[in-house]
């Protein structure tokens, strides 16, 4: 009998992420849980210890593929709050301009010095996500590239390398500057809260149906009619299937919608207690590429992987700074912001703290401080990682082998 089955499958998975995951919190997040992972399934795969296919045997990926992804991305547009997007409009929009900076090197320079497929397939997983990460991954796996896949793999491993230097150091010199200034000793007024017009039109769900399977219900009915208006829009004779609505930007856009009218709770996964398994089942689907990776090949990837990060890195800070200064941020500021698409919460939270905490503050100083950049940081990852990602995923993957 073979010991490798389902539940052996994913328990050895559970166990790769988990040492993973012990390995990153010793370093403090500063190496990515991800980047620990993707070691151990290679060490894995090479020395015979881990079957090639344990991630697929393990059942979960199907279900990802399948509606999972569909589920999560829906989940992600119920936590879209419109009104801070709107009160911070700056941080938005230099948060937006970092991802027209990676699309413009990948085209570029990137394609030039890299290939067109390598910076292509690069340029979501450096945009944020590991949903914009998947996307392209499931693009170049349909083409039957798994070395491509693989490759956005090890972006997305290994990005954080960059985002955190560069945002801890302009997040130090741009508080650095204003300490100077005496920035934070002025008296800060507090910005009247921006209130939208309620859209609502459902009532909050009675108590007595608040259960884990009538949440999951109303996110698979929402779902399925991103889905379907999504596919409604296929354009004839693409190939790659392409879409005017993405399937991806539909479940995104639904989820906000049904979120501000009352049909959907805010992270209504969290609520049904479902966040964690789909979390993980999104984890899983990444590794699985890897198996087809050999010592030769993955040497080959180290240098266009951090060459198109390195690229990407200058990019950003070169543009964002530009714009951020035109839009009367510093450029310091400006550039922590764009970078926070390498980063993702809480990592954003926590290199801001540690910034912060790096001075030495009198009386409200430091809370002036962190009222300042918090939520800069939070609110640029938020649109880079979580929005913006998604959608220029599901745009350029289609652009990848066309």
């Amino acid at each position: 009998m073979s010991f490798w089955n389902p539940l052996t499958c994913i328990t050895g998975c559970l166990v790769v992420y988990s040492i993973g995951e012990i390995l990153s919190k010793k370093t403090k997040g500063a190496i990515s849980s991800l980047l620990f992972a993707c070691v151990l399934f290679l060490a894995g795969f090479w020395s015979g210890i881990l079957p090639d296919d344990i991630t697929t045997q393990s059942g979960l990926v199907t279900v990802m593929s399948n509606f999972g992804t569909a589920f999560m991305i829906t989940n992600i547009g119920t936590l879209i709050n419109l009104e801070d997007m709107i009160r911070e409009w700056k941080t938005v929009v230099i948060a937006l301009v970092s991802i027209g900076a990676i699309a413009l090197i990948c085209f570029t320079v990137g394609s030039l010095i890299f290939g067109r497929e390598y910076a292509l397939i690069a340029a979501p997983p450096v945009a944020g996500s590991t949903v914009a990460g998947i996307i392209v991954i499931g693009a170049a796996e349909a083409a039957n590239r798994p070395e491509l896949a693989a490759f956005a793999v090890l972006v997305l491993s290994v990005q954080k390398f960059f985002g955190i230097p560069i945002s801890t150091f302009c997040i130090r010199k741009d508080l650095g500057i204003k300490r100077q200034q005496g920035y934070f000793k002025k008296q800060v007024e507090t910005t009247k809260a921006l209130r939208l017009p309620s859209m609502r039109i459902f009532k909050e769900t009675p108590k007595n149906l608040r259960t884990n399977t009538i949440y999951i219900c109303k996110v698979a009915l929402v779902a399925c009619l991103a889905d379907f208006v999504g596919k409604a829009t296929l354009i004839p004779g693409s190939s790659p299937e392409n879409y005017i609505l993405n399937p991806n930007i539909s479940y995104l856009v639904f989820g906000l919608i049904f979120a501000r009218i009352g049909f959907l709770e805010k992270d209504i996964f969290a609520k049904s207690g479902s966040s964690g398994i789909i979390t993980f089942g999104l984890l899983l689907m990444l590794p699985g590429s890897l198996a087809q990776v050999s010592p030769s090949s993955l040497l080959s990837m180290i240098v266009p992987v951090f060459g198109i990060l390195l690229l990407c890195s200058i990019g950003i800070t070169a543009l964002c700074g530009l714009i951020g200064k035109m839009l009367g941020y510093s450029p310091f500021a400006s550039a922590a912001i764009g970078v926070t698409c390498m980063l993702a919460y809480p990592a954003t939270q926590i290199i801001t703290t540690e910034a912060v905490d790096s001075f030495e503050w009198e009386g409200e100083d430091r809370q002036r401080a962190m009222d300042y950049m918090l939520p800069k940081m939070i609110i640029g990852g938020f649109v880079t990682v979580t929005i913006a990602s998604v959608a220029f995923a599901s745009i350029i993957s289609p652009m990848i082998f066309s």
